[in-house]
């Protein structure tokens, strides 16, 4: 099972989420407004490992939606792969960051349609974490090195982790990992000065050796959880509206349970408008 791919403590890079619409990346004639994009920093993996789960994934979600012919998609490493993909191919629908979203809202008319609910694979608040006792505030960190799995994204460390206390693209020297690990590792090995991680990965962080030295100097409010997208102007009303159906009866239903555990998703559930508002907000969107 690919849960078990890599379950050491802070890895939690579940590649079998990549199959909320992941499947190699199509040329911009084969793309479809029922086509997928996927981009989420905790999921890692690759394209190829990923692809029985993401076929799982797309034939549950077209023979309940009663589409034909079989859709595809693509998972996206990095942000510069997914506003690629995103450009040449015109998707209808997307599973992506809040930091990209966020980003993509205006210009490409985004909407926010249905929400992830996994303890494994969401953010809902990130810590600003330290181990040298020569830092003691954000201004401390002015020109030292940040590992963070949302490296790329600075307007959104910025806006909604840092709440506009500093601006992280020029504060830091931003470098983005794949992993929380690696920020973790990078921290204790004396290789960066400061990482983020969750509330998780900190308590797991401290059990490791000098673990017991890493001190938090932030800590973000609430962060928006991974949202599913609808591109306007690239599908119709009808597939939203059948998509979200399908998506938020997902997990309660006797095939579609198997496919969320596998996935590591509890729930799909409808927009909390609230906690995006509040972020978009602050994006002046």
């Amino acid at each position: 099972m690919l849960s078990r791919l890599n379950l050491y403590w802070l890895g939690r890079t579940v590649v079998g989420l990549v199959a909320l619409g992941s499947t190699l990346a199509a040329a911009p004639a084969s793309a479809g407004p029922r086509d997928w994009a996927v981009h989420a920093v905790r999921l890692g993996g690759d394209t190829a490992t990923a692809q029985p789960y993401i076929d799982k994934f797309m034939r549950y979600v077209d023979a309940q939606a009663g589409w034909t012919p079989a859709n595809k998609g693509s998972f996206l490493a990095s942000r510069r792969e997914a506003l690629a993909y995103i450009d040449a191919n015109r998707p209808g629908f997307a599973l992506m960051e809040p930091s990209l979203y966020l980003e993509l809202k205006k210009s490409k008319g985004l909407e926010v349609i249905a929400q992830v609910q996994s303890r494994e694979l969401t953010t809902p608040r990130l810590h600003l974490v330290v181990k040298s006792a020569a830092f003691a505030s954000l201004a401390d960190l002015k020109g030292k090195s940040l590992w963070t799995l949302w490296g790329e994204s600075p307007a959104y460390l910025t806006k909604l982790v840092f709440d506009g206390k500093v601006d992280a693209g020029s504060h830091f020297q931003l470098k983005a990992v794949g992993q929380a690990l690696k920020g973790v590792r990078g921290l204790l090995r004396g290789e960066c000065d400061a990482t983020l991680l969750d509330d998780e990965q900190l308590a797991a962080a401290k059990k490791l050796p000098g673990g017991a030295d890493l001190r938090i100097l932030h800590s973000s409010g609430n962060l928006p959880p991974l949202p599913m997208v609808f591109f306007a102007g690239a599908g119709n009303a009808a597939d939203k509206a059948a998509l979200v159906k399908v998506l938020t009866g997902m997990c309660d239903s006797a095939t579609g349970a198997a496919v969320c555990k596998e996935l590591k998703i509890e729930r799909i559930v409808g927009v909390n408008g609230a906690v995006f508002t509040e972020a978009e907000k602050k994006y002046g969107l």
